[in-house]
């Protein structure tokens, strides 16, 4: 018995030594700005069209870059998935949602965030018919990618930031309206945000603009935090245009938005009362002749300006005071009030 024994304790020695020199597993390689796009715009993606098994897939590698930055399911849910149904087409979609605690006091929220899905094919094309959507919108998600490993590297935060990325924008900002119209966090707690829209595009560098710039007190600020970065936010010039309303921001910022309301306004001159959040869009975008063609692929892309870009705006935000209050702001169109 004793034999037995002094055996088995060898044994269990020998499993303990062996277990000791077992090398931890290194943690995955971040992925480049240009292989994030190039996953993303890749011809086998079949220009990211919702409710298509690509779709799938790019969820899923969503998730694996969430965990890996170390974004967390929000409070009170246990996924990063936020399924809908598009309901006239039937077609199953998801937001892929995140945050970052702050470490700090505040209950608040601020949202960074872009739409993953794009127009998909079109094969009465002659030649190429994928439309592989780099900068409408695999620029902004990547973008946004490279904000939250740049926040998750900041001890403490003025804000609690949600990452978000939107399906079914191209059918009609349907997955921010469902975020909204069904929150993961109250969203009186949400205090701001930005979502991202074009924002890998050659242009001049170290510049951007921000849609709705004299609605509310996030564009003077962000102008000189971004100032302090280097980089110029300018304001929106296609604002005849209201590209405020027509991105992720909007569902946010004006949720009871009417046709009604639109005609009082830009019909007969007339503010209208707005429910909403100040939240806005930025971009670099200048017009060039690549938004919904099939040419909006690698080539478009200025990916050092883009990286730039991302950490400036993560720097930014970092740099916001805590307890800092974004307000909207009396203006020409709209009288704005926080749901």
């Amino acid at each position: 018995m004793i034999k037995k024994i002094a055996i088995t304790l060898a044994f269990a020695s020998l499993s303990l030594t062996a277990c000791a020199k077992v090398k931890k597993a290194k943690a995955p390689t971040p992925l480049t700005a240009k292989q994030m796009m190039a996953y993303l715009t890749d011809d086998n993606k079949l220009g990211r069209k919702t409710g298509t098994k690509p779709m799938l897939e790019i969820q899923g590698w969503l998730v694996n870059q969430f965990e890996q930055i170390g974004l967390q399911p929000l409070p009170e849910t246990n996924s990063y998935l936020q399924t809908f149904e598009v309901t006239d087409a039937k077609l199953a979609a998801a937001n892929v949602i995140g945050y970052l605690p702050c470490n700090c006091k505040s209950d608040r929220y601020f949202v960074v965030g872009a739409h993953y899905d794009h127009v998909g094919i079109n094969p009465e094309l002659e030649g190429d018919q994928i439309f592989n959507g780099a900068d409408d919108d695999a620029s902004g998600v990547v973008a946004s990618l490279i904000i939250a490993r740049e926040l998750a590297k900041a001890p403490k935060l003025p804000f609690n930031v949600i990452v978000a990325a939107w399906d079914a924008e191209e059918m009609g900002l349907l997955g921010s309206k469902y975020f909204v119209e069904h929150p993961l966090v109250p969203l009186d707690k949400i205090e701001s945000g930005f979502m991202f829209e074009l924002v890998g595009s050659k242009s001049e560098a170290n510049t951007a603009w921000m849609t709705g710039f004299a609605y509310s007190s996030l564009y003077p600020l962000m102008k000189d935090q971004m100032a302090k970065q280097g980089w110029e936010l300018g304001e929106d010039p296609f604002a005849a245009q209201m590209l405020f309303m027509r991105s992720d921001n909007a569902p946010f910022s004006m949720m009871d938005m009417s046709r009604e309301k639109g005609n009082q306004v830009f019909r007969e001159g007339k503010k209208a009362d707005i429910k909403g959040i100040p939240v806005h869009a930025m971009s670099i975008w200048k017009g060039q002749p690549h938004y919904h063609q099939v040419n909006d692929d690698m080539s478009v892309i200025d990916i050092e300006n883009m990286t730039n870009f991302s950490i400036a705006v993560a720097n930014s935000i970092k740099a916001i005071p805590e307890n800092t209050k974004i307000k909207w702001l009396e203006n020409q169109h709209f009288n704005f009030k926080r749901p």
